[in-house]
């Protein structure tokens, strides 16, 4: 249960147990939960759709679920994409772009990436209308918090020392299957044929970003985890849109 509430807690505004205590091992064992978490998301936000719908027009309520969704999340994963795009598009030096990352200031590229994915997240979920955009709400938030779980687990953390170092590890892949099984049961059971491709098209992603943090910084950093979120969000709704 404590694994659960840390990870409710880190993902999420919601704060059952404001003064939780947990150590290293109930953190990591928090990553098994993402993906239910990230279900618990999307419902939130599939039930904001429901009720919303029945007196916005479309874009109106894409544009309100797109706040919503950035603020249940305390937008945080823009953050995190913020800072990797200012990071990997300044410059190609390793050093250089650790350094960047933890800089407080954002700079053009790292705005240009938030305009962009909520742009993208805007307008996608503007092209889904009645059980399509309801199953993509609660599908989308599941498997791209599976993605972040996955690269903890496979590359180095980038330094020895933040979040990316708190998250990673841990002996075997088990935390890492049993979220990626919860995430692909989410989206089949909710989103059916257009879940499973969905569930594909977001594992593509994410294993291409994992090889690109790998070759940039040689490893991941909580901005770059946070950064997979948001792209496989994206993607995940993609599918959804396309198909």
């Amino acid at each position: 249960m404590k694994a659960f509430l840390l990870a409710l807690q880190f993902l999420t505004v919601a704060m059952p147990q404001k003064n939780l205590v947990a150590d290293e091992q109930d953190f990591l064992r928090s990553r098994a939960w993402y993906a239910v978490v990230g279900g618990l998301l999307g419902l939130f936000l599939a039930l904001a759709a429901w009720l919303l719908g029945f007196i916005l027009p479309g874009l109106v309520l894409a544009a309100l679920l797109v706040v919503l969704w950035g603020l249940a999340s305390r937008f945080l994963h823009l953050d995190g994409l913020a800072d990797t795009a200012d990071a990997f598009g300044t410059t190609s030096e390793r050093q250089r772009a650790l350094e960047i990352m933890k800089d407080t200031m954002t700079g053009s590229y790292g705005l240009a990436a938030v305009c962009c994915d909520l742009l993208l997240k805007f307008a996608l979920l503007a092209s889904l209308r009645g059980p399509a955009l309801l199953a993509a709400l609660i599908c989308a938030p599941a498997l791209a918090r599976a993605v972040p779980v996955f690269i903890s687990g496979l590359l180095p953390p980038a330094r020895d020392y933040g979040l990316g170092k708190a998250v990673s590890g841990g002996r075997g892949l088990a935390l890492e299957f049993v979220c990626g099984a919860s995430a692909l049961m989410i989206a089949i059971v909710f989103g059916g044929l257009k879940g499973a491709v969905a569930a594909l098209l977001v594992a593509l992603a994410g294993l291409g970003l994992g090889v690109w943090f790998h070759r940039r910084i040689g490893g991941f950093t909580g901005d770059t985890l946070g950064a997979s979120i948001e792209i496989c969000e994206i993607a995940a709704l993609l599918a959804f849109a396309v198909l």
